[in-house]
């Protein structure tokens, strides 16, 4: 760990919760684990300046949001070398998570705002995640690679309507989109059932979960084209 982020690790190690990572099934190693310190470190010393994540969520970090970016891939799962798309993706999540446990994801982390896009590139560079590319702007703006993503992901763009539109740009035809449950989520899903047709995207499935049986009755969403 670089010795400048020394300073953080108390506070670090104190966010750091193993037990709520073995109720989900994972037993890190040695080196996730310092994987995972390190990212936390990160989140630490930038949300002031970044505003990554609330001041009142720091002290429940690791289960609101490590955790929580995690359902994804217990849920749903990913493919072998699959690549992702996570759009944004402002603190990591859920992206960098998932990949600490999944080093064979290829992923293009999408953040607009500047300040972020910054604080992505260090956790890049510190983790040594080379197979990560942090693209610094709309998402819009990004040009689609061929073939394109097996899964686009992302923790909270606008509603479910606008997170389909457009993510799936940026889809493989057999790939899946990503998100979790959004401010009005009766109301999307329902638009988005009613619009299948007309917007080429349906639902294909919904998970339901709790974190650490405190946070209850969240949702993530499983989108893929319509055929």
């Amino acid at each position: 760990m670089n010795n400048l982020l020394t300073p953080y690790l108390v506070r670090a190690k104190e966010c750091y919760e193993l037990k709520e990572l073995e109720r989900l099934g994972l037993t890190p190693d040695l080196d996730q684990r310092e994987l995972i310190l390190t990212y936390i470190c990160l989140l630490l010393k930038w949300n002031e300046a970044a505003g990554l994540i609330s001041k009142g969520d720091e002290k429940i970090l690791f289960l609101r949001h490590f955790c929580d970016s995690l359902q994804p891939l217990l849920l749903f799962g990913f493919k072998k070398n699959a690549t992702l798309l996570d759009i944004g993706a402002g603190g990591g999540f859920p992206s960098i998570p998932i990949r600490i446990f999944r080093p064979d994801l290829k992923m293009v982390l999408a953040e607009s705002i500047g300040k972020k896009a910054a604080f992505l590139s260090e956790v890049k560079k510190e983790l040594h995640f080379d197979n990560i590319t942090i693209f610094n702007g709309r998402v819009e703006k990004m040009d689609r690679p061929e073939p394109r993503f097996d899964y686009v992901i992302s923790r909270g763009v606008g509603t479910l309507e606008a997170f389909s539109e457009i993510g799936k740009k940026f889809l493989a035809e057999d790939g899946h989109l990503y998100t979790f449950k959004s401010k009005n989520f009766s109301a999307e899903l329902e638009s988005i059932t009613v619009n299948k047709e007309k917007a080429g995207i349906k639902i294909s499935e919904i998970a339901e979960y709790d974190l650490g049986n405190q946070i209850l009755g969240l949702n993530l969403v499983s989108l893929e084209f319509w055929r």
